[in-house]
């Protein structure tokens, strides 16, 4: 399979890269964590202005059209910069959810909003329905514009004005909410089983985003562990020259390219027959290689890699947070064995 870039695709990435470089430093994002649950996100205006937002709509709704596989090596590389904003949530899950559903003035002006950065929609898994009203907790529900959530048979696309909202901080950082709000609001953008169908490939992209921001942000968090390998002498030389420290590392990074391999050959059978194995397996080795690099890091850099003054720190509770998010691995190896 070949991984090899494209001139478009590399030229987007530096641009991504540069935006992670300049604006997305540790110092900057401990300021954003400190901002209110429901503040807008960041460094969403970038997003818009790179492109990123519009990149998964369809050139019909106002958007890039491009395919998945730039969704996923964009995730990586923002991951790379403790991703705070709703990239994966909204301009791929959501996006791709509303790209699955019919046309219509609803669902075309979501899509459009995401393109244009306007508004921001977000995937609601589980929102409970009673009494005429709209119970539900997403990430980055605080400042969203809209829900997309699945009521009985039908898809729904919920404006969230109007909605009572309590935000919070999570442990790593990431902005989420619940919200409570009329029924009477929401507008069914389809029905039957392609609206469940509609929000499964949602959960299966929000998925594979997760992996590829994980997998970035661990590319930054093996960088930060090698320089200070370097710089930490012991016994008047670097530790990083001790063998035993040496073969860990060399480890740990050809645990991050496999699981980088896997991502991608992910992210290119995901809508074939294979995808869904291919994705369970993606998910199994990055569970391996993030949870090693993260508990390697904060052991190799000893006391400091607990201290909240060090990135490592913030960056392994986000490596955590992933791992929550993308749901229980041994049901993935399950998955993916009774496929074989």
């Amino acid at each position: 399979m070949d991984f090899s870039y494209s001139e478009d695709q590399s030229m987007f990435l530096a641009s991504c890269e540069r935006l992670v470089r300049e604006r997305c430093g540790f110092e900057a994002r401990r300021a954003a964590v400190l901002m209110p649950a429901d503040a807008p996100p960041p460094m969403w205006p970038e997003f818009v202005e790179l492109g990123l937002t519009a990149l998964r709509v369809p050139e019909s709704a106002g958007g890039l059209g491009r395919p998945l596989i730039d969704g996923v090596l964009a995730a990586s590389v923002l991951g790379r910069g403790w991703l705070l904003e709703p990239f994966v949530d909204c301009a791929l899950a959501a996006a791709a959810a509303l790209a699955h559903a019919p046309a219509g003035d609803a669902r075309d002006a979501a899509l459009a909003g995401i393109a244009d950065g306007s508004s921001t929609v977000v995937p609601v898994a589980g929102a409970r329905v009673s009494a005429g009203t709209v119970h539900g907790t997403a990430a980055h529900a605080g400042c969203a514009g809209a829900a997309l959530f699945v009521n009985g048979d039908r898809l729904c696309l919920l404006p969230l004005a109007d909605a009572e909202r309590t935000g919070w901080r999570q442990f790593d950082g990431t902005a989420a909410a619940t919200f409570t709000c009329s029924l009477e609001a929401a507008v069914v953008l389809d029905r039957g089983p392609a609206a469940a169908m509609a929000m499964r490939v949602a959960a299966d992209v929000a998925r594979i985003g997760r992996i590829a921001e994980g997998v970035g942000l661990a590319r930054t968090v093996l960088d930060l562990t090698a320089d200070y390998l370097r710089t930490r002498k012991q016994f008047g030389q670097p530790i990083g020259r001790f063998q035993a420290l040496a073969h860990r590392m060399a480890d740990l990074a050809i645990g991050l390219e496999m699981a980088q391999s896997l991502l991608l050959a992910a992210a290119m059978k995901l809508d074939g027959p294979e995808g869904a194995r291919a994705l369970d397996a993606a998910q199994v080795m990055a569970h391996r290689a993030l949870r090693a690099i993260g508990q390697e890091a904060v052991q190799m850099h000893g006391g400091i890699g607990m201290t909240d003054e060090y990135a490592v720190s913030h960056y392994v509770k986000r490596l955590l947070a992933i791992e929550i998010e993308l749901g229980d691995v041994d049901t993935a190896l399950a998955r993916f064995a009774a496929a074989a």
